[in-house]
């Protein structure tokens, strides 16, 4: 089993932000009315005022920082407020939120995780914000957590493959059952996968295979791709490099939102879901010591706006789930082939299954299936 580690670069960069941020003058509290609003009701002009006069704000994302760039740029368009982006891999995102917020040093304004989990743990903490914004009501219930965190977007799952390095029989095989399709002999070693220590996103994927397609696939499915001796990374940017360049031909973790963008670019991918599969849900919640609290709220008020959501998907690829949504992700026009599963599993973020010590037995499983220690 290949191990692809980043521990030392995500180590330098997590001590790197720490130094910053404990080298940083006085406290992150901040002293704005705005740290203590809950809502924002009617005309949003005087927090329209004060967010242009705090002037900036950080966002602290696991999504592909240019997709960010080109979605705030919107928000930065109409109300000049500068947007800071901190685009770390989820796990690592975390270490440093966390590292700062025990500091009293908190960079960011307004934060961004798949992980539910770890959402409620923050809210526990009272490291998030109470904050509704005025679109609340436009999302399905189950999609927010209320009061504290609302949907950014949703994305599915998927298989993918580079159509350069892997060979049409195979691809052939892909395209009618990706699953079984990885267990081709021709994809031996050049798989890689998602450590599902990692959280979020990563673990939905053995979930939805050992838990709703147990019965075709199960453990013992996972135990035959452990055979085809894949290797195991803990970021999901690394691996949408790696399949796109054909360093690896293959992967379990094929999002759409991710590998869609690239096929419709053109890179040498495709990819394809089967029913149920499993979704995504990024949520985006409101640092408690958001060192610009008016800004932060501003941007949550837009970017949950339907206006903020369509500018979301077109710069993500990602769908939204609110009230009046259509869909507009250029990369669903410009592949003929897609086709998107008839039913998604977002339910296991909130699974008691796939949580606490369930959790911890659950990885240790699959640690023990793949020979890697998570």
């Amino acid at each position: 089993m290949t191990r692809i580690s980043q521990r030392a670069r995500y180590g330098a960069v997590a001590l790197a932000l720490l130094t910053s941020a404990l080298a940083a003058c006085g406290s992150s509290t901040p002293s704005s009315p705005w740290a203590s609003k809950e809502s924002t009701p009617g005309s949003l002009d005087q927090l329209v005022a004060d967010a242009k006069a705090e002037g900036a704000l950080t966002i602290f994302t696991p999504i592909v920082q240019s997709e960010v760039e080109e979605w705030t740029s919107a928000f930065t368009q109409k109300y000049g407020v500068k947007v800071n982006i901190q685009r770390q891999a989820s796990s690592t995102l975390a270490t440093t939120f966390s590292t700062q917020q025990r500091a009293n040093k908190v960079e960011a304004d307004i934060y961004q995780t798949s992980n539910l989990g770890q959402v409620n743990e923050y809210i526990d903490n009272k490291w998030f914000a109470k904050y509704t914004p005025q679109s609340a009501n436009q999302f399905p219930a189950d999609r927010t957590v209320p009061g504290y965190a609302y949907p950014l977007y949703e994305t599915t799952g998927a298989i993918a493959w580079n159509t350069k390095t892997v060979p049409q029989s195979t691809q052939d095989k892909l395209a009618a059952d990706p699953y079984e399709g990885l267990l081709d002999p021709a994809l031996k070693g050049k798989i890689v996968l998602i450590d599902p220590g990692v959280g979020g996103s990563g673990m939905a994927y053995y979930a939805n295979l050992a838990v709703n397609l147990a019965d075709r696939y199960g453990w013992g499915y996972l135990e035959k791709l452990a055979a085809q001796q894949p290797a195991v990374t803990t970021s999901i940017q690394t691996i949408s490099q790696q399949v796109s360049a054909g360093t690896y031909s293959a992967t379990i973790f094929g999002d759409d939102a991710i590998f869609g963008p690239l096929a419709a670019s053109g890179a040498p991918v495709r990819f394809a879901s089967i029913s149920p599969m499993n979704a995504s849900q990024f949520y985006q919640e409101i640092p408690s010591k958001a060192p610009h609290p008016a800004a932060a709220r501003l941007f949550d008020e837009w970017s949950e706006s339907l206006a903020g959501q369509q500018a979301m998907s077109v710069a993500t690829g990602g769908r939204s789930t609110i009230e009046g949504w259509q869909e507009n992700r250029p990369f669903v026009s410009k592949l003929p082939w897609y086709k998107a599963p008839d039913q998604v599993w977002v339910d296991w973020q909130r699974d008691e299954r796939f949580s606490g010590d369930q959790l911890k037995s659950f990885v240790e499983k699959w640690n023990q299936t793949f020979h890697v220690s998570s």
